[in-house]
């Protein structure tokens, strides 16, 4: 009985040596495909093949400097200023960075070259590039008095309005100015009117109501023929009595003027002094109504009145 459980025992032990040696082998089988796959899995930017080896490949903005002795220990660095590398690679080189400077290509820098990117470059203002990879830049067409149809762009050209868009444009500009000018005529009338008007009211203010008849004479030669002309055919005396006058007094202009003065305060009546100031001021004669205002002030003052000293 002894002999069969020792039996019964060692089969045991052997059985669970055997077990335990089973798992321990599959266990380091395991672990080797394990770190298998960790390498694998450090290359997160992908293999090159270097002397039947697989290698890291660099990532992007750096250059290999030493290749791999083993899978993961490739060495790099980052790419030097003035170059770059945009996706992961095996080179020992980075490339140069694309100049945005060079000369009459009309290009400004859009984006800065970084060691993982290379430099954008874009047209200048007033410059446009018709391709998607431009390596110059045109200026842009300047549109005649037609006007812009459609504007520049960084990649098409000025569209200018044709022959009727600039027959049109001048018309406009035609109108806009005629229309300025009828303004600013409009203002200034409006404005010289109220002077006009501010004028009269000042002469005429303290202007008494005397007999212009005795005053006649001083007028007729501060006022001159010309001015008592249109005088007479502004207020409605007609041409063919005043040429009456021109022809009787030929060699006398003082005369003529004189008569058809007392022609046109007859028709006046007892208003005609300051009748004649208002209209010397409408005739732009503003300097002469106030040197006729004078003469009727001046004339019927009292130290110049004789009845007055009596």
């Amino acid at each position: 009985m002894a002999t069969k459980f020792s039996l019964w025992f060692n089969i045991c032990v052997w059985l669970a040596v055997s077990l335990c040696v089973c798992f321990a082998s599959s266990q380091r089988h395991r672990s080797v495909n394990g770190t298998s796959r960790i390498r694998r899995e450090t290359c997160v930017d992908g293999t090159y093949d270097y002397e039947k080896r697989s290698c890291c490949k660099c990532p992007v903005g750096q250059q290999v400097t030493q290749h791999c002795t083993n899978q993961s220990d490739t060495k790099c660095e980052i790419c030097e200023s003035g170059t770059y590398n945009s996706v992961p690679n095996d080179l020992k080189t980075c490339q140069p960075c694309t100049s945005c400077a060079q000369a009459n290509a009309n290009l400004e820098v859009e984006e800065e070259c970084t060691p993982g990117r290379n430099a954008k470059c874009r047209c200048k203002k007033d410059h446009f590039c018709t391709t998607e990879s431009c390596t110059i830049c045109h200026p842009c067409k300047k549109c005649g008095i037609g006007g812009v149809k459609e504007a520049c762009t960084t990649n098409s050209d000025t569209v200018c309005n044709e022959n009727g868009g600039a027959i049109a444009g001048i018309i406009i500009l035609v109108l806009f100015i005629a229309g300025a000018i009828v303004g600013i005529i409009w203002i200034t009338r409006s404005k010289q009117k109220k002077e006009d008007e501010k004028s009269k009211e000042t002469l005429i203010h303290l202007l008494p109501d005397v007999n212009i008849d005795p005053h006649l004479p001083d007028i007729a030669r501060e006022l001159g023929w010309r001015d008592a002309r249109n005088l007479a055919l502004r207020t409605g005396i007609n041409a063919a009595t005043i040429d009456t006058y021109e022809m009787e007094y030929r060699n006398d202009a003082e005369e003529r003027t004189l008569q058809l003065l007392l022609k046109w305060v007859e028709k006046e009546g007892k208003q005609a002094s300051k009748k004649l100031i208002e209209n010397l001021v409408d005739m732009k004669q503003k300097k002469k109504a106030e040197q006729i205002r004078d003469i009727l002030l001046k004339r019927s003052s009292p130290s110049n009145n004789p009845a007055s000293n009596c």
